[in-house]
C-alpha cells in the first residue's frame, strides 16, 4: 500500500498534469512522484535529477536532450495550474464522497494500465466498492450517443451474453449506447463487478447531468473511474483522452454504433494500438450511426460482430461459463436467436399486434430480412401471426 506522502504527491499531480501527457508520466518516472511535485512547487532540478532522467534514455542521447528541453516547458505549464494545486483537499473530499483515490503503488491498481506505458495513469479517483476487474474479464462497450432502437437493441443482447460469461461492461457514462450498455449490465445477473463507467470529469460532478441517477446507481453496484481529481470539469479533450483508459481496461472493444467521425472510433483505435481485440456492429447502410462501424470493418483489422456469441471466440475459454444444468434450467426458446432475429423478437407487442412496416423502422432491417426472420420465430415458438398482424407468444414471456 501506498504511503501517505506518496499518496498526496500522486493526487497533486493529477490536479495540474492533463491525462496523457506522457511528460509527466516520464517525469514521474524518472523523479518520483513526490521530487516531481517539490519541482512543480518551485524547486529547481539539480544535476542528479536530469542525471536520473537520462536513464530513461534508449541510448543515443537524443531522446534525453528532447526530453530535457520539452520538460522545462512543461514545468512551466504545471507551475502555472498551482491554483489548482490542492491535494489534501481533494482527498478528503473524495473520502467524504465515498470514494477512494488509487495509485500505482497500491496492490489493486490495474496492471493492464502499464500497457499504455508514457501516457499511463498518475492515478485514478474511484467511486464505488466494486473492485476494478482484470482485463481479461473486462467487455468495453461504446458508440453514439444519438443511439437508434437498432443499436441500443443490438447493445443489450451483446450486454446479456457478455454478463452471462461473467465479463464486466466497461463504457464511458455517455448518452446512447454507452448508457445503453451500463443499463443493460445493472439488469442483468452474472459474476464479478457489472459495469465500470470511466468519466472525463470529477465525481463531485457527474456528467452528463441526464445521467446522474444511472452513474449514481453505478457507484452502488459497480465502480466510477475518472484521472481528473474533484472540481474538475470535463473538457472536450478529457473524453478523448479518456477513451484510452476504456480501451486499456478491456481485452476487447465494441463498437455498436458511430457516425464517420466519432469518439467511439477513438476508443478503438486506442485499443488498435494496444494489441487489443475490436469489434464492430454493422448496421444499415443509409443510416449515418453505421458509417463509422462500417469505417471500422473496412479500413482496420477489425471482427464484424453480428452475434452476440462472437464474443465467445474474442475471449475463449478465459472467462467462466455457468454450470450446465444451471444453463440448461435457465436456459428459453430466444437463446438461440442471433443479434438480428433476438432485435425483431424484443421489437415485437405482447397484447397488441403489429405489421412488417413499423418493425423496418423499429430495427432498420430491410423488409425481405424482417419477413424472414418472422417466419423463423414463428417456426420456433416466438412469434405468432394473427389477422391484425404479428406479436409475440405469451408463453414465451417466462
Amino acid at each position: 500500500m501506498a504511503d501517505s506522502e506518496l499518496r498526496h504527491a500522486r493526487a497533486g499531480l493529477t490536479q495540474v498534469i492533463e491525462p496523457a501527457d506522457n511528460l509527466g508520466t516520464h517525469a514521474a518516472q524518472a523523479w518520483g512522484p513526490i521530487r516531481l511535485l517539490e519541482i512543480i512547487q518551485g524547486s529547481i532540478p539539480s544535476q542528479q535529477d536530469w542525471i536520473a532522467l537520462a536513464a530513461l534514455d534508449p541510448g543515443d542521447g537524443q531522446y534525453t536532450k528532447m526530453l530535457r528541453h520539452k520538460l522545462g516547458e512543461a514545468i512551466d505549464r504545471w507551475r502555472r495550474r498551482g491554483k489548482y494545486l490542492q491535494p489534501e483537499t481533494a482527498l478528503h473530499y473524495i473520502t467524504k464522497l465515498g470514494g477512494k483515490f488509487l495509485v500505482p503503488e497500491d496492490p489493486h491498481w490495474p496492471p493492464a494500465l502499464a500497457d499504455l506505458e508514457g501516457s499511463a495513469p498518475l492515478g485514478l479517483w474511484t467511486l464505488g466498492e466494486a473492485p476494478i476487474p482484470q482485463v481479461e474479464a473486462s467487455l468495453a462497450i461504446v458508440g453514439s450517443r444519438e443511439s437508434t432502437s437498432y443499436g441500443d437493441r443490438a447493445t443489450t443482447n451483446l450486454v446479456a451474453h457478455a454478463r452471462g460469461m461473467g465479463l464486466t461492461v466497461v463504457s464511458g457514462g455517455a448518452y446512447g449506447i454507452d448508457a445503453t450498455a451500463h443499463r443493460a449490465a445493472l439488469e442483468r445477473s452474472g459474476q464479478g463487478t457489472p459495469t465500470v463507467a470511466v468519466l472525463a470529469g470529477g465525481l463531485d460532478r457527474l456528467y452528463p447531468a441526464g445521467n446522474t441517477q444511472l452513474l449514481q446507481q453505478i457507484a452502488k453496484r459497480g465502480l466510477l473511474i475518472t484521472e481528473m481529481p474533484p472540481g474538475m470539469r470535463p473538457n472536450r479533450y478529457r473524453f478523448l483522452n479518456r477513451n484510452r483508459l476504456i480501451a486499456a481496461l478491456s481485452a476487447a472493444t465494441i463498437v455498436v454504433e458511430a457516425r464517420y467521425r466519432s469518439g467511439a472510433l477513438s476508443t478503438a483505435n486506442h485499443a488498435h494500438d494496444l494489441d487489443r481485440t475490436v469489434g464492430a456492429v454493422p448496421g444499415p447502410i443509409n443510416v449515418p450511426t453505421s458509417a463509422g462501424c462500417h469505417r471500422l470493418i473496412k479500413e482496420s483489422p477489425t471482427q464484424l460482430v453480428d452475434d452476440a456469441t462472437d464474443l465467445d471466440a474474442f475471449y475463449g475459454s478465459t472467462t467462466e461459463a455457468p454450470p450446465a444444468s444451471t444453463a440448461a434450467a435457465n436456459q428459453r426458446n430466444y437463446d438461440i436467436l442471433d443479434l438480428e432475429e433476438m432485435l425483431v423478437f424484443d421489437a415485437l407487442p405482447v397484447s397488441t399486434t403489429t405489421n412488417i412496416s413499423h418493425l423496418t423502422g423499429l430495427t432498420g432491417l430491410p423488409v425481405p430480412q424482417i419477413t424472414g426472420i418472422l417466419t423463423r420465430l414463428e417456426r420456433y415458438g416466438l412469434a405468432a401471426q394473427t389477422t391484425s398482424g404479428w406479436k409475440k407468444r405469451r408463453d414465451t414471456l417466462s
